[in-house]
């Protein structure tokens, strides 16, 4: 079990000050009956941060998981930290558009059979490179990924319903030529897009859009100083957070809730 955590489980309630623009926090988590029993889930980017906080609430409420990544060792480790025999882990790149098929067969196969929830969450970002190697990188994991990805899922959920979760950024929102902004904003349209198509099929399509917050991508360490001076409650977001708000969504006591994208970010937008 890694310390972060253990962090998280030590603290019960949600807690927040200020000292000097130093911000400590907690998180309080809802224990949901296991509304999530006997479902099936694959959660891309899922071998750290969000992903992996994600795929950790859904096993907790009674899913079996496929974590995907392009890393085998951060896979390894996220096995090794879970120790939980509903938690499986594949390589897959989600910008190798010519494999989806293959790994997806696959991740469904190791789930028994069936497929009920797909969360794209893998993401790519450069702060400051603004190149066109960065943009096609951004394009291709941040969006044809998920694109290419729910359109092969659609066929296996079109059976019996289900969900699909795209994890987006406040970025999206926002004015910028940083291909990062651009992809996530394709992304939100993208997302109610597909919800408007798949409903009659019984799937349900929504979308988060973290704002600052502590995932792998972000380089932002929690343990040591969670201060965020553009968010108006003057912290970041964490991973635990948004796993909280991805298992309502992906559960059948969110089923009303169609083609949304949900903020988590502390008001920064406000």
């Amino acid at each position: 079990m890694s310390a972060i955590h253990k962090f998280w489980q030590f603290f019960k309630y949600l807690k927040f000050w200020k000292e000097g623009g130093v911000s400590h926090l907690s998180l309080s988590k809802i224990e949901y009956p296991r509304i999530l029993d006997g479902k099936t889930a694959i959660v891309t980017g899922g071998s750290t941060g969000i992903g992996l906080a994600i795929a950790r609430k859904f096993i907790s409420m009674g899913a079996k998981v496929v974590i995907t990544g392009r890393s085998q060792s951060h896979l390894d480790e996220a096995l090794s930290q879970e120790k939980n025999p509903n938690l499986f882990a594949m390589v897959w790149d989600v910008a190798d558009f010519d494999i989806v098929e293959t790994q997806l067969n696959k991740a469904i196969e190791t789930l028994g059979g069936k497929l009920d929830i797909l969360v794209n969450n893998a993401g790519y970002l450069h702060h400051r490179d603004i190149g066109i190697r960065v943009f096609d990188a951004c394009i291709d994991t941040n969006l044809k990924g998920p694109y290419v990805i729910s359109l092969a899922v659609w066929k296996y959920l079109k059976m019996g319903g289900g969900k699909i979760l795209n994890i987006s950024s406040i970025n999206g929102f926002q004015n910028d030529i940083n291909p990062y902004y651009l992809s996530k904003s394709a992304l939100n349209t993208f997302t109610r897009g597909l919800a408007k198509e798949m409903i009659k099929d019984g799937i349900i399509v929504n979308s988060i859009a973290p704002g600052y917050c502590a995932s792998s991508i972000n380089y932002i360490d929690v343990e040591r100083n969670a201060y965020c001076e553009r968010a108006l409650n003057k912290r970041i977001t964490t991973p635990e957070e948004i796993a909280e708000l991805a298992a309502f969504l992906c559960s059948d006591a969110a089923n009303g809730i169609v083609g949304q994208i949900i903020v988590c970010d502390g008001g920064t937008l406000l």
